[in-house]
């Protein structure tokens, strides 16, 4: 008899997991049979044998019933009597923690033998363990041998780098259909599979009770084992009209206290800023994400140094917001003027981290902490010694002055020279180093394609992404480029959306979508680099209908001079527009490149490094401001 949880979606992103039971007779397994009135979370049933069957233990909160009657809310029902988080109204699926429902469930006769049974339902077939491949390939890349930390030495401190990740969810938010795992499971695939050194789980402060904040403090006491796994206490604060921010303690005892953005006193961030300034005895940083974000991007004119020591650059589940055309810019990434790099140049002194948010993709932060411990990985962050990776294993090490004496994340003493130091490392070859200043790649180190591909004389190197979006309706992309009298450089990896490609095209499947406003339409696009003569020619079609025709020299100029080409399209807008293009190797996993700032205006910049390996892995330092 086996017993288990069937997910079942629901309108305005609710759900239940009921129980379904399966008993082995003698002409094999039954149908599985539903039990009423088992609807609830994710926890496992319990089974116990007894006379002619088993009794089956649930938990159930009555999820189903409410949920058929809601019409409003986010992720559940607005309940004005549970006044939680400092008076807050909470948005929840269930009141209260439920109860423990049983049932006996008869047994389906006798049991047939291993032979017998193999003869009725023929077994898979056995996967070997030499048949399966890592999807982790940072860890395919180390295999087997324990890996060595990387320290930075500065001055006479010493930092060792810790992999970690400041936003997750589980079942307790309710901004998903019920895909994230329960609290204990999620534990234990962010130890097992994601290898984090640290980590917070965010469940939204506004689904969230009084109860579930209890209890996501106390797993993370649980599960805390300093010098090996270090979780920190978290949550989210869901604004729709100025973003969403991460609230991450340090160490301080359990009873840390949590705020909603739908809290009279707490419905800005100033509000959030100044209930937690109340309790000095738990220090905190804010890290808004998803800045860029038609859907809620982050509102710029609120800031407080205190707290804002971070941003989210980058996500696994969605993509980058560093900037507009950014590369691996996310689908909804359109809202101009709310990216990071709009943070930064309104003089916001703000670090980078990655986070995961949803799904089982892992994007770090890469922290340097001087010991794996609660109060000096809290320190890093507050102190900005981090960088953003879009997966573990990509690491860049930025630093400014005459001898690399200021590191990441700092401010540079008056008349320190503007030298930049960046070494980078990956698990795969790495593809290109960016340097930035105030937002603008001021120095690159990238292929020589002319060497590596022994092109002929007059040939051009042209970079660029096929950029399509911002359709009123939901609208197919599909196309296609040619280059008549050139080449398309082959590359190893291709944008997801790539179906086919040979030397002289390149084809694709796309979709864009628009929610109407005020969350606005996606964008969408690909990358790759053209190689030929000036009088090349180069076509873009999207299904049957020709978008454009160009020379590729023309086409080179134009793009080189900071303008876009434009291409006819169905809806929206299409355009071929300068970017990273295809990615080949530097011919190795590590690079050291030293530059000096010939501008020396007397005026303050930031600078920050930008890594890619050529799977398109990336990784972005906090900036130093000089």
């Amino acid at each position: 008899m086996v017993a288990y949880r069937v997910h079942r979606r629901l309108p305005l992103m609710t759900y239940y997991w009921e129980v379904a039971v399966q008993a082995l007779g003698a002409d094999g397994w039954e149908p599985p049979t539903t039990l009423r009135g088992s609807d609830g979370t994710l926890e496992e049933a319990a089974v116990a044998a007894e006379a002619g069957g088993v009794r089956v233990a649930v938990q159930t909160d009555a999820r189903l019933a409410r949920a058929l009657q809601w019409t409003e809310g986010f992720g559940g029902r607005e309940c004005p009597t549970l006044l939680e988080h400092h008076g807050s109204v909470v948005w929840h699926g269930i009141h209260g923690l439920g109860t423990v429902a049983v049932a006996h469930v008869p047994s389906a006769g006798p049991v047939p033998t291993a032979t017998a049974l193999a003869e009725t339902s023929p077994l898979a077939r056995t996967v070997l363990a030499d048949d399966r491949r890592e999807a982790r390939r940072w860890a395919a890349a180390r295999g087997t041998d324990e890996p060595e930390r990387y320290v930075a030495e500065v001055g006479d401190r010493r930092w060792t780098l810790y992999w970690g990740d400041l936003h997750r969810h589980s079942l307790v938010s309710r901004c998903t259909a019920g895909d994230e795992p329960s609290l204990e499971d999620f534990y234990r695939y962010a130890w097992d599979v994601c290898e984090y050194d640290f980590w917070a789980v965010t469940d939204h402060a506004e689904n969230s009770s009084d109860h579930q904040w209890w209890s996501l403090q106390k797993i993370a006491d649980l599960f805390h084992v300093p010098g090996r796994f270090v979780p920190l206490y978290g949550f989210e604060w869901t604004s729709a009209d100025t973003g969403h921010q991460n609230v991450i303690y340090g160490d301080v005892e359990r009873g840390a206290p949590i705020f909603s953005a739908f809290a009279e006193g707490t419905t800005t961030p100033r509000g959030l800023w100044d209930a937690l300034a109340e309790h000095p005895a738990y220090p905190a940083v804010t890290i808004p994400h998803h800045p860029g974000a038609a859907m809620v991007h982050h509102d710029w004119g609120f800031h407080d140094e205190r707290y804002g020591r971070l941003v989210e650059v980058f996500q696994a589940c969605r993509g980058s917001y560093e900037n507009d055309r950014a590369f691996r810019q996310y689908a909804d990434g359109t809202r101009k003027g709310t990216f990071v790099v709009d943070g930064l140049k309104a003089g916001h002194k703000v670090g980078m981290i990655a986070s995961s948010d949803h799904g089982h993709g892992a994007s770090y932060v890469g922290a340097f902490a001087e010991t794996l411990d609660r109060g000096d990985v809290f320190d890093a962050l507050q102190s900005r010694r981090t960088f953003a990776a879009t997966t573990r294993g990509v690491v860049v090490d930025l630093r400014a002055g005459e001898h690399g004496e200021v590191f990441m994340g700092q401010e540079a003493p008056a008349g320190t020279r503007r030298r930049l130091t960046v070494h980078a490392e990956g698990y795969a070859d790495l593809a290109r180093v960016d340097l930035l200043r105030d937002g603008e790649v001021v120095h690159e180190l990238v292929p020589d394609l002319h060497a590596a591909l022994d092109l002929p004389a007059g040939w051009r190197r042209v970079p660029l992404r096929v950029e399509w979006g911002e359709a009123e309706s939901t609208t197919r992309w599909d196309g296609s480029l040619q280059v008549l009298g050139g080449r398309v450089l082959r590359t190893d990896f291709w944008s997801p959306e790539v179906i086919a490609a040979d030397d002289r095209s390149l084809a694709w499947e796309a979709t864009t979508h628009s929610f109407g406003e005020p969350y606005g339409a996606q964008r969408g696009g690909v990358e790759v680099t053209l190689l030929g003569p000036d009088d090349a020619e180069v076509q873009v079609c999207f299904g049957d209908a020709e978008a454009g025709t160009v020379r590729l020299g023309d086409l080179a100029d134009t793009l080189a001079a900071g303008r876009d080409h434009a291409l006819l399209a169905p809806l929206g807008h299409a355009r071929l527009q300068h970017a990273y293009g295809g990615l080949t190797s530097l011919g190795s996993t590590a690079v050291d490149l030293v530059w000096d700032d010939a501008e020396d205006d007397g005026a303050e910049h930031f600078y920050y490094a930008r890594v890619v390996q050529v799977d398109g892995e990336a990784a972005w330092s906090s900036p130093i401001w000089v």
